[in-house]
């Protein structure tokens, strides 16, 4: 069952009972203001008609020797003719004996009618008879040492069918106001549920694959605040899929990227084995073929190595310990000088020595990576700066080359694995594409920031920051120069 028919269900049973509770009660109370009336009417007819026949019984017991017995029937009649209303039956018992009546035909009287009421008072009852109701009225008091009963009967039928009248009435409008409140109800309840009902269509289509829809509900209720939640984990959720599928393209990408890499020294291993298995080469030919065949296979096992070591360090925790930074540097220069030097260029140092939280052997490994593409990139006799730091937002070791820089369009993929800017330049130095890879994941795992700011014809400078609290204190600052 849809909801707009469920809140229209529920309002129709809430306001028929609201509205039922509300008539019950207003019938119940005219009832009752009707009846009290037809009561109090009643009880001054019955007043009127005592006093009238026990003053003229008192006038004749004083001034005749007539018996009250044989005056009383018209004595009677000449007061109920002048006080009774015409709907109303009047009956007078004296000493317990009915001696006077104006009934045309006389009905039997409630049992104990004239045995219950007290001297003085008087008493009555309600009584239903031959499909009619009727009100009895009843008073006592003595007259010549003998009983007097004067009882009146009123028909209050009128009362009862007038209520009757006001329930079908009722039953009327309830119905009437009903069928309107629900008609309104349901317009209302349309109009409320139409919202829902846009964004479960939207969340179908979304589940069904269409990522770019977005509900366009705008309201400040529940329903708008609930459209700007779905557009939100839409947005987030497609944020994810584009995600997830840029990483299975950079996957398939990788894939592609190694079988090339591979391709290349296996075709020269492959072509310089079969010269040398199916021709017959002098001894220089023979040198000349297996340093080949050496240089790839040791391109491969290089290349093996940093794939080794990037799945690895993506699937484990590294083991983070204290070190000096300046143990750091000194360890990254001394490693890299002889290709520096080879190049007939000059590295530069200088740093602000402290003690920092990390691995120490991954971070040389990484700024050895970051040094060796800077002087790739770099012509002979230039310069390279690798320098610390200490600043505010932590500690930042830099490395800056002169070189040919890096364009915009190729700086966000920088790190991808088997990604380079220079194929032919790359792959020359021996390279794959992968230090930056490494690099850039062994950073991450440092908390460091990875910036990389270049421009073409003027050279790069890649900065890492690490954060304060990988850091120590700093104790003092050393200048160093390693050049040729």
């Amino acid at each position: 069952m849809k909801f707009r028919y469920k809140v229209l269900i529920i309002n129709i049973i809430l306001l028929s009972i609201g509205i039922g509770t509300v008539g019950y009660f207003m019938i119940d109370k005219n009832v009752n203001l009707a009846i009290d009336s037809e009561i109090k009417n009643a009880i001054d007819e019955n007043n009127m008609l005592q006093s009238a026949v026990e003053y003229e019984l008192i006038g004749v017991a004083n001034s005749s020797k007539t018996s009250i017995t044989s005056t009383l029937n018209s004595v009677s009649a000449g007061v109920t003719s002048g006080m009774s209303a015409n709907q109303s039956e009047v009956y007078i018992y004296y000493d317990n004996t009915l001696l006077y009546t104006n009934a045309s035909h006389v009905t039997t009287q409630p049992e104990n009618l004239i045995m219950n009421v007290a001297m003085g008072q008087k008493d009555y009852i309600i009584s239903h008879e031959n499909g009619e109701d009727y009100i009895y009225v009843t008073s006592y008091s003595r007259i010549c040492d003998a009983n007097l009963n004067v009882v009146n009967k009123r028909s209050i039928s009128e009362v009862y069918d007038l209520i009757d009248q006001q329930i079908g009435y009722f039953r009327i409008l309830l119905l009437i106001i009903l069928l309107f409140c629900s008609t309104m109800m349901y317009i209302a309840s349309r109009l409320l549920t139409n919202p829902l009902e846009k964004l479960t269509k939207v969340s179908l289509a979304f589940g069904n694959g269409d990522y770019s829809v977005r509900s366009d509900i705008k309201s400040k209720d529940e329903v708008g605040k609930l459209s700007t939640t779905y557009n939100y984990m839409a947005q987030s959720v497609s944020d994810h899929v584009d995600a997830l599928e840029d990483m299975i393209k950079r996957q398939d990408q990788f894939v592609a990227d190694f079988t090339h890499e591979i391709k290349t020294p296996m075709t020269t291993i492959i072509g310089y084995a079969d010269t040398i298995r199916s021709r017959e080469l002098n001894r220089e030919k023979q040198i000349e073929s297996a340093s080949y065949i050496f240089s790839e296979g040791k391109r491969l096992e290089s290349m093996s190595m940093k794939l080794f070591d990037l799945i690895y360090t993506k699937q484990h925790e590294i083991t983070k310990k204290e070190f000096w930074v300046g143990q750091l540097i000194e360890e990254v220069s001394n490693s890299i000088e002889p290709a520096i030097l080879k190049k007939n260029m000059k590295l530069e140092t200088s740093f602000d020595n402290c003690r920092m939280i990390g691995d120490i052997d991954l971070l040389k490994s990484a700024f050895i990576n970051l040094i060796d593409n800077a002087r790739k990139a770099s012509n002979p006799e230039s310069s390279i700066i690798f320098k610390g730091e200490k600043h505010e937002d932590g500690y930042k070791i830099s490395v800056k080359d002169f070189g040919t820089g890096i364009s915009k369009e190729h700086i966000s993929h920088i790190t991808d694995a088997f990604y380079m800017v220079d194929k032919s330049r790359s792959r020359k130095e021996g390279g794959a594409g992968l230090g930056l890879s490494l690099a850039s994941l062994i950073f991450r795992s440092h908390n460091a920031d990875f910036n990389i700011d270049s421009t073409l014809g003027e050279g790069t400078c890649i900065t890492l920051t690490f954060p304060p609290e990988n850091l120590q204190h700093i104790e003092e600052k050393v200048v160093d120069s390693y050049e040729e």
